[in-house]
Order: C-alpha cells, then structure tokens, then sequence
C-alpha cells in the first residue's frame, strides 16, 4: 500500500499512510505518518485556532507526525513522548537539523507514569505554558485518562487538547475476544462531558468526531501536582474511575 500523500520537510519525506496495518520502518530519507494527510488536516484545523509554539504530543512511534508539526508550525518546543525505547531514524532527523532542543524526546515513558511525565514537562516547559496536547498513545481508557489528568494542568487558558482514535471499538464489531485487554476510551469522553457540564471553568468545551475528540482548557486555576477529573464533576450517580 503507498502513502497516500509525501511531504518534503527538512532533509527528509513524510510519508502519510492511513489503514490498520503498520506501515513500514522509517529510513533516514523518509519518516512515516501512521495515518492518511485527511486525518492530519482535520486536526490541523482546530491546532491553526490556537497557532501553536509550545506543544506536547504522546505517542509518537517512528516520530513521522512530530516532524510535520513543528515544521507546520515553528515550535519552538515540542515535548514528545512514547513507551518504546528509541526512535532512531527520527533522533538522527533532529540531529541533522539542530532540532534536538526544539524537540525534547522522552522515549521509553509510560502514558501511566504520571510523575516522569509531569517531571519532563516541567523541565520543558519551565518559562511558558503549553498550546496544545495531542494524544495518539496507547488507545485505552486508563492510560490516555492517566495522561490527561498529568499533561491537561500545563495547557494555557485557550488551549487545546486532542484525543485521536477515540472511538476505536465502535467502528466495527470485533470478535468478543479481540482486544479484550483494551478497554474503551468512550467512557473517559463521558468524564471529560461531566467536568465540562459542571461548568467551573477547567473545560470550556469540547468537540468530538469520529476521528478524535477536542478538548477547550478553560481559565480555571487548576493544580499541576495532582488534578483528578472526579475532583471535578457532580456526578449524581454515574460511575467514575478515580
């Protein structure tokens, strides 16, 4: 299958690939976008609402996403972080280019490890606050709700923040015992409505597709150290992870 759109970035082609199927390794003459330019466009429009300079983004696999963005947008610091344990094609690609400041790499980190995460970006983003988060990680509901509850704080007021693939599991009917180690994120959408509807201002609203759900930081003051979404809501009965 070939991509369905190529890019020239720097020294090196992105090369967009929608489907189910992984595409294959990067080279060092080209990084792979897990995922058709459509896809990328749609979120590009709601990123180009906020023109962001500061961003995060999880899940980055072979780093191909990570380049266009901060091509797209100058970033002046992205801090990207994925559980694998490297990402060599595209750590040569930031070499190449002096972008290793730029982007600040955080490889082999968990959505779940809460305080390595929060430490990064502290580190990272110690003189300015965040524009945008994206969350393209794990899929699953207690992973990417971990990472919301550690990543959303460091949003400014207006700031956006970007869930892809939310609706994995109810795009087509999988065999009972397919996936059945990954729980949906569907019910972490339902949480993240209750905090907006309690209106106090940590969300101010949020937009959801079919493709990925968009999430408004509000201009509530709201503490890095340990922000919970159930500490949020009045629930009145719905049930809630804490």
């Amino acid at each position: 299958m070939e991509p369905d759109e190529i890019l020239r970035v720097h020294d090196i082609e992105l090369r967009f690939r929608g489907g189910m199927h992984a595409p294959p390794p990067s080279q060092d003459g080209h990084l792979y976008v897990h995922k058709n330019f459509a896809f990328v466009s749609a979120m590009d429009g709601f990123l180009a609402l906020v023109g962001p300079k500061r961003m995060i983004e999880i899940g980055i696999h072979d780093g191909g996403s990570t380049a266009y963005w901060q091509h797209k947008y100058g970033l002046v610091r992205l801090a990207a972080f994925d559980i694998l344990p490297q990402a060599a094609v595209f750590a040569r690609y930031l070499a190449r280019n002096r972008l290793a400041d730029a982007v600040r790499l955080h490889l082999g980190v968990a959505q779940t490890e809460r305080e390595r995460m929060r430490a990064a970006i502290v580190d990272d983003f110690a003189d300015a606050p965040v524009d945008a988060v994206i969350d393209d990680a794990s899929h699953e509901y207690a992973p990417t709700k971990a990472a919301f509850e550690t990543a959303f704080p460091f949003l400014r007021p207006g700031g956006v923040y970007i869930i892809e693939d939310w609706a994995w599991g109810h795009q087509q009917r999988w065999p009972r015992e397919a996936r059945a180690d990954m729980p949906l994120m569907s019910p972490l959408l339902a949480e993240l409505m209750l905090v907006c509807g309690h209106a106090t201002g940590v969300i101010d609203r949020m937009e959801v597709n079919e493709r990925f759900a968009v999430v408004w930081r509000g201009p509530a003051e709201i503490s890095r150290e340990r922000f919970r979404l159930a500490d949020h809501t009045i629930a009145r009965g719905f049930a809630m992870a804490l």
